[in-house]
């Protein structure tokens, strides 16, 4: 006793992505940017110590008072709060990937280099 069936087709994978699927860890990631940039204003802070204690002693010491550099370094110090603040707060649809990564590579080298500024002075 034979039926006549045929074989039935296996169904065809679909193309959608599973959501619960992990994600690429080497893909970049916009929060990973953003703690970095939130670490970035520690680091801007401590900057900022140094960069206040540089003048203090430039003034005691010196003439009385600070010179220009002192107020291109706070300066520094500013902008590289606005950069990092910029990387931190924005949402991912406002600002690119690139974008984001340039604004904390801006807020660290800032805080980096507002000390050296004010011994210049």
């Amino acid at each position: 006793m034979t039926t006549n069936q045929a074989p039935q087709a296996a169904a065809a994978p679909t193309a959608t992505p599973d959501p619960t699927a992990p994600s690429d860890p080497t893909a970049p990631s916009a929060r990973a940017l953003r703690i970095i940039a939130l670490c970035g204003l520690l680091a801007l802070f401590v900057s900022f110590v140094l960069t206040a204690i540089v003048m203090l002693e430039d003034s005691i010491g010196d003439d009385g008072r600070a010179g220009s550099a002192i107020d291109a370094a706070f300066w520094a110090l500013g902008l590289g709060t606005l950069a990092g603040l910029v990387a931190a707060v924005l949402p991912r649809s406002v600002l690119a990937h690139r974008a984001r990564t340039y604004a904390v590579a801006i807020q660290y080298m800032l805080a980096l280099i507002a000390p050296v500024i004010a011994m210049m002075d």
